[in-house]
């Protein structure tokens, strides 16, 4: 039981991980697009704004991927 509630958090945070992070790099690479009068210590700045908020949101969007995958599992899917 411990290892499968294990290997599904693990697939929700590898889902997390690809999604915030995928989300994230969408949305730097338009703002370096959009935004390219801004300094360089501006955009490092966003750079470390963007990096903290995925190391906060990527634990708590595994648990919600967990639950899914626990209801998923329990009815068969």
């Amino acid at each position: 039981m411990d290892t499968m509630i294990i290997s599904l958090y693990l697939k929700g945070l590898l889902f997390s991980i690809l999604i915030v992070g995928g989300l994230s790099g969408l949305y730097l690479l338009s703002y370096f697009i959009r935004r390219t009068d801004k300094t360089q210590a501006e955009k490092r700045n966003r750079v470390i704004d963007v990096i903290l908020i995925n190391i906060l949101v990527i634990p708590i969007l595994s648990f919600a991927f967990l639950g899914i995958f626990i209801i998923l599992r329990s009815r068969g899917l």
